[in-house]
């Protein structure tokens, strides 16, 4: 997905919010004074978003000295993923049928990429109790866009799968899927990023709730990109492109990458996000809230 008109003031809005939270206000106004230079010179429409979001998070994080914004809730983050984790794994061994309980986790998987301080408003200082009540609703709702049934068909067939993660906490939820997919004959391959930036999880993140151990590897994407960037992408990671006979990939601002980038892509590409702003709503002719779990044309 290329950039569009609305996003140069949701990117500018995002960046300051975030710089509020961390930092005192004149700090915060020079975040975002440098971050509207930064955009002047060189917004456009020929790059996904998620590119220019990089951009001014890294400005923010060069302005107030801040190698890690938000170290508190993302480790808050993580531990409240573990806990709805293991629940959701306790719900899971009550399913007979093997497709049911992949839809399960793959569904509390999807609900979990609505837990995104940025953009969502929910913060992550919600005790466990909480969260997975609000994470309830999700499932409760249903998926907007559904091809879970299609996605079960492929992994039956046991191919390499590539996992592309999203958010803290959500990782968690995720390595529940990952493990499912292995039961089914997959080999799965989990790429984190390699620096924090806002609720993106990093390697680290990954290891401390377990995903090393769910996934038979663990790689490095990157450095400290908003999703994955196939501009600053790892060795790494470009290698499991070529490979992978399924790129999973987890949140809008890998769903910006890949459907931009999808020809570049040897693989299918399934999709699990959900939808943050209006220009992708639109796409999808939903609404903005909406969960997508599809395959990427």
């Amino acid at each position: 997905m290329h950039t569009v008109p609305l996003c140069l003031t949701c990117i500018l809005g995002d960046v300051f919010a975030a710089a509020q939270q961390v930092t005192d206000g004149a700090t915060a106004l020079e975040v975002a004074r440098q971050s509207a230079a930064y955009l002047a010179e060189h917004f456009g429409y020929s790059e996904p978003p998620s590119y220019h979001i990089t951009a001014v998070h890294r400005i923010l994080k060069r302005v107030t000295g801040l190698a890690e914004p938000f170290s508190q809730q993302r480790w808050q983050a993580n531990e409240i993923g573990v806990a709805i984790a293991a629940g959701a794994a306790q719900e899971a061994a009550f399913f007979t049928s093997k497709e049911s309980r992949f839809r399960h986790l793959a569904t509390w998987a999807l609900a979990a990429n609505s837990l995104d301080s940025r953009t969502v408003g929910t913060g992550y200082a919600f005790d466990p109790s909480g969260t997975h009540a609000y994470l309830s609703g999700y499932l409760q709702r249903g998926v907007t866009v559904d091809q879970i049934a299609a996605l079960y068909q492929a992994i039956s067939a046991g191919p390499q799968v590539l996992y592309i993660l999203d958010n803290v906490g959500e990782v968690a939820l995720d390595g529940l899927l990952i493990e499912e997919m292995r039961r089914h004959g997959c080999r799965v391959v989990a790429a984190a990023r390699g620096g924090p930036i806002t609720s993106d999880a990093t390697m680290a993140d990954a290891v401390a709730v377990g995903l090393h151990r769910a996934a038979d590897a663990l790689i490095l994407a990157g450095p400290d990109t908003l999703g994955v960037s196939f501009a600053e992408m790892s060795p790494e990671l470009h290698q499991a492109l070529a490979r992978a006979d399924l790129v999973l990939t987890k949140g809008q601002a890998n769903y910006y990458v890949f459907s931009e980038y999808r020809r570049e892509v040897p693989g299918k590409v399934f999709s699990l996000f959900t939808i943050k702003c209006e220009p992708v709503a639109s796409l999808w002719g939903v609404t903005r809230g909406s969960t997508v779990a599809a395959f990427l044309d």
